[in-house]
């Protein structure tokens, strides 16, 4: 039996560069510079993996901080 972790995991496949998760972004209508993006890294605590000279994020993570950031602008 597994147990749930409440600790945020990376799966290996859910890792694209900052540049992928920019790319991702613009094609769903969400664009999203890198100045935004590494501010969404800070608000957030999205944990960066620096793999030879790129930075890696987790998709689902960028993707959480998106609907977060949404939100927060929503409720002003």
């Amino acid at each position: 039996m597994a147990i749930a972790s409440s600790s945020p995991a990376v799966e290996a496949n859910d890792l694209v560069t900052l540049k992928a998760a920019i790319a991702f972004m613009s094609e769903t209508g969400h664009p999203v510079s890198l100045t935004n993006l590494n501010r969404w890294i800070a608000r957030y605590g999205i944990p960066v993996t620096t793999r030879g000279r790129r930075n890696w994020v987790s998709m689902s993570a960028v993707l959480r901080a998106e609907r977060d950031e949404m939100d927060r602008m929503a409720t002003g």
